[in-house]
């Protein structure tokens, strides 16, 4: 990682003028927006400005004399007001960082800086009581990439759906489905007032059937019923089943599905409670048990179990974060949604209750999606009563765009999804931009195969003995796309150190972006006389950014196509 091995030069120059710890997340290495400031750029003379107490300009003098021009791949550095240290990155330690795309390939970019830290990540986690929405894509599409871009960067990652099924709602959700369920056989009965809409639960009871037929049917005095129970049980697997099969249609799969349910067997819960009241966490009042939540936050107390006996919401929260604490996890990260921004209080203040580090938790709160088409917010689908689900715009855009889309933005601003966009084949839609890149030297490869050409056999050449070191930049755009190539392992470090996958498709727009001007403007096969020759050293680079580009593609999930 070149910026960030920069970084902790630079800091451990910065700790034998000063004191004071400075901010890794203050220090910023960077590329300068305009290309003629140079290579990278670093702010960190008017950081330590404030500190020393000295004008930045002098600091950055500092810092270029005796720091940065002892660094034997670094040239032209220039300084510019305020204070900005600029400087060039020499064309030879370029050619050489190159190298390491080729010895780890679909490794590369990977690093081992969370090496022995385990994470445990929880996402999506909608209560199985109807169909997924689009708010839970986005959540989808950020967690499961979010857990790629962790394991790339040397975590255990464990991803868990935890499922909601204890409580008044699963009692209204199977009260809902047994309705329709016994109509079908035979019985009417009236579906209930304030019920879930009929439609999503239909979907459950109707594989339900499909599956069991009447095997839940039971008599009593002449009158179908169900056994409640067993039935409360299937209904919600079955639901669970399909919510798992809608985000397997997004590429996003976990490795375990946890349910709350579980949390309350055994005594479990009567444990943690006297656990609680031992340490004077939890206390009565009017009738019901407190959480001490104003001890820890800033935020009210909050019932955990209410004047008729019955557990809150806030009482699973408790199991499972201790549940999760008792796994051992090393990091417990939390992506919810833009209604949950109250849990954030209420999860830091159970975490500290349990003396858990403040620093163990990662709460990430999403923000709302919407559905634009023909620049229009669709509010509901063009089947009549039925909402636009999450399933809806999965068939109706295709998977690549649904994640490539969730993945663009920061997750804590808002997001319009334009559907026409997604699913056109252009270059104003950026996830086509991007693969048509990939397809593009897959067609000129495929191209150099056809010609077998005399100065480029394929079937003897090997990428594996390729010299980057001996690669001749001809042009800036040769250049340029070298460099962009090397500091994609920066990306993947700095994606996961601020739980942030859109740096991931920012960074292959730009490369996408590169690439399509460095094929519009110049040859890799070029005509010479009766035969064509390739350009070896543009064809090496074409092939380094085709690995770069799949493994990019491969953290969010999205396909590198061949053809277009």
């Amino acid at each position: 990682m070149i910026i960030n091995d920069l970084k902790q030069k630079i800091l451990k120059f910065v700790s034998k003028l000063t004191e004071f710890k400075l901010n890794l997340d203050k220090l910023v290495i960077e590329e300068p927006r305009n290309k003629k400031f140079g290579d990278l750029s670093t702010n960190a003379a008017m950081v330590l400005a404030p500190i020393l107490k000295k004008n930045p300009v002098d600091i950055a003098e500092e810092l270029k004399n005796e720091l940065i021009s002892r660094w034997n791949f670094i040239s032209d550095i220039s300084i510019v007001k305020p204070g900005f240290v600029n400087f060039n990155l020499k064309d030879e330690f370029i050619k050489e960082a190159l190298k390491e795309i080729i010895i780890k390939k679909e490794k590369f970019g990977f690093n081992q800086s969370g090496k022995g830290i385990s994470v445990q990540m929880e996402y999506v986690s909608s209560n199985p009581t109807g169909n997924l929405h689009i708010g839970h894509g986005r959540w989808g599409a950020m967690g499961d990439s979010l857990a790629n871009i962790y394991a790339a960067n040397g975590y255990k990652v464990f991803r868990e759906y935890y499922v909601n099924d204890y409580g008044t709602q699963m009692e209204k959700f199977s009260d809902c489905a047994r309705c329709i369920y016994l109509n079908h056989f035979g019985r009417e009965i009236i579906y209930p007032e304030g019920g879930y809409p009929e439609e999503a639960v239909s979907v459950a009871v109707k594989r339900l059937i499909d599956i069991y037929g009447d095997k839940f049917i039971i008599e009593k005095n002449e009158i179908k019923e169900v056994d409640k129970e067993s039935f409360k049980r299937e209904i919600i697997k079955i639901m669970v089943s399909y919510i798992s099969e809608t985000l397997s249609l997004m590429g996003v799969e976990y490795d375990g599905w946890f349910y709350e349910s579980s949390l309350y067997e055994d005594s479990n819960f009567e444990k943690v409670i006297a656990d609680l009241k031992s340490k004077d966490v939890v206390y009565e009042k009017d009738g019901a048990l407190w959480f001490r939540t104003s001890r820890y936050v800033n935020d009210k107390d909050r019932v955990v179990i209410r004047r008729d006996g019955n557990p809150t919401y806030f009482a699973s929260d408790i199991l499972y974060l201790i549940n999760k604490a008792k796994r051992g996890y090393d990091k417990i990260l939390y992506i919810l949604g833009a209604d949950h921004h109250g849990y954030v209080d209420r999860l830091k203040a159970i975490g500290k209750a349990l003396g858990l580090a403040e620093d163990r938790i990662i709460i990430i709160i999403g923000q709302l999606v919407k559905i634009i088409e023909k620049g229009q917010t669709l509010k509901m689908s063009r089947r009549k009563g039925k909402l636009y689900t999450l399933r809806d715009l999965i068939e109706e855009v295709g998977k690549d765009a649904v994640r490539y889309f969730f993945s663009m933005n920061s997750f804590d601003t808002p997001m319009d999804f334009d559907i026409n966009l997604a699913k056109q084949k252009s270059n104003q839609n950026p996830v086509y931009y991007v693969q048509y890149a990939h397809a593009r030297i897959e067609s000129i490869i495929g191209k150099i195969k056809e010609a077998n050409l005399k100065n480029l056999n394929l079937n003897s050449f090997s990428i594996d003995k390729i010299n980057t070191t001996a690669l001749r930049f001809k042009n800036k755009s040769e250049r340029n796309i070298a460099k962009i190539l090397v500091l994609y392992p920066d990306v993947v470090y700095s994606s996961c150190l601020n739980n942030a996958p859109h740096l991931v498709t920012q960074y292959l727009y730009r490369l996408a972006t590169e690439f399509h001007y460095f094929y519009n403007n110049f040859r890799v096969v070029n005509d010479n006389g009766d035969e064509a020759v390739v350009d070896i050293d543009r064809f090496i680079l074409i092939l380094l950014i085709k690995q770069v580009l799949q493994n990019a593609l491969r953290l969010l999930n999205v396909s590198a196509p061949e053809k277009m």
